[in-house]
């Protein structure tokens, strides 16, 4: 199989990895004969994710299990919220341990992308290591845990920027991070894409409230001046935890940003499952102080502030996406999702 013909189905995808057998390498050496097996391992709104175990009978023998790799392949290049020489290039930044170590990049034209890794005329890609570890529910998340999680951040944002922006382009930060002019940028786009989500009776009612938040907590992001690189969307299920240590997974929407977003999308006032947990202010509070109290920057409060209206942001903007969903004909329970997010918006900022 070339590298160009489509990455559909589990044979084609286990043929490309046959073909690069030293992708398999994890520090066992490349595999002799890897004979891998690819299994669809998950199907996101962007990509669909390969599972890509090499079969060769000493990795199934092996006690720490076979060499793996995940294979990445979006749905369409064209229709990514962000390139995936993006998402390549944070996961390359990243402290080791962190998200999954980046094997190679295949990209259809971005030349930032064929930097990275290779080009390709047809099919996009992206292989990864294979991350161990699943979601935890929620009652799984204890004070230990979330911890835990705190001090995995601190070590991601451990490197200071001087502004925010694409993580490939760190030579043109911007200094200044206004909270109004995102969301206001977010309802624009939706006003214009989708004037009939975006005008519909809860949401007009919403948005003046929301924006609310965001002027009022405006001074919080005027006198942010370090950044840091964030993964963007570590939401739960983008979280799997192995051995009590959490890691990182979908880096597609990371960033060179204020460090507030990776803290908040674990949820907070307004939540809901598998998304985003319930937390009351106290265990926030708890939160906060065992990020700063690992290295974090910040104060507790102002990261509080911000880590608000990051979450209130992201939640009011997913429950258009998840009417937009149920209207192009996604399960009715996306339409639900959609009016539980947005009632217990309306009752946190009541």
């Amino acid at each position: 199989m070339s590298e160009q013909s489509a990455l559909t189905t589990a044979e084609s995808v286990a043929a490309l990895v046959a073909a690069h057998p030293q992708w398999l390498d994890d520090g066992r050496g490349v595999p002799t004969d890897p004979s891998p097996a690819a299994t669809l391992i998950g199907t996101g709104e962007s990509y669909a994710a390969w599972l890509v175990l090499s079969r060769e009978f000493a990795d199934l023998r092996a006690p720490q299990g076979p060499r793996a790799v995940v294979v990445r392949v979006p749905h369409s290049v064209d229709a990514l919220p962000r390139p995936m020489s993006e998402e390549f290039a944070a996961l390359v930044a990243a402290p080791e341990g962190i998200g999954p170590r980046p094997i190679h990049l295949a990209t259809v034209a971005d030349p930032l992308g064929a930097e990275l890794g290779s080009q390709t005329s047809d099919t996009a890609y992206m292989v990864v290591e294979h991350v161990p570890g699943h979601p935890r529910p929620a009652a799984g998340w204890t004070d230990d845990l979330l911890a835990t999680h705190a001090a995995q951040l601190v070590r991601l944002h451990e490197r200071a920027y001087d502004g925010w922006g694409d993580v490939t382009a760190t030579d043109r930060l911007e200094p200044r991070l206004s909270m109004v002019d995102t969301g206001e940028a977010s309802m624009q786009w939706w006003s214009d894409q989708h004037p009939g989500l975006a005008t519909a009776a809860d949401v007009a009612a919403l948005w003046p409230r929301v924006r609310a938040l965001f002027a009022a907590t405006e001074p919080q992001f005027e006198r942010l001046e370090r950044f840091a690189l964030t993964h963007g969307d570590a939401a739960l299920p983008n979280i799997l935890v192995a051995g009590g240590q959490p890691r990182y997974v979908d880096w597609e929407w990371s960033s060179i940003g204020d460090p507030a977003r990776d803290l908040a999308f674990i949820g907070g006032d307004v939540w809901l499952d598998p998304w985003y947990l319930r937390l009351g202010p106290e265990r926030i509070e708890r939160y906060l102080h065992a990020y700063v109290a690992a290295g974090g920057q910040g104060e507790p409060a102002s990261l509080a502030a911000r880590g608000r209206c990051w979450l209130v942001n992201e939640v009011f903007f997913l429950a258009l996406h998840f009417r937009r969903r149920a209207e192009q004909g996604a399960d009715p329970e996306y339409a639900e999702r959609a009016d539980t997010l947005l009632a217990r918006l309306d009752a946190a900022l009541a």
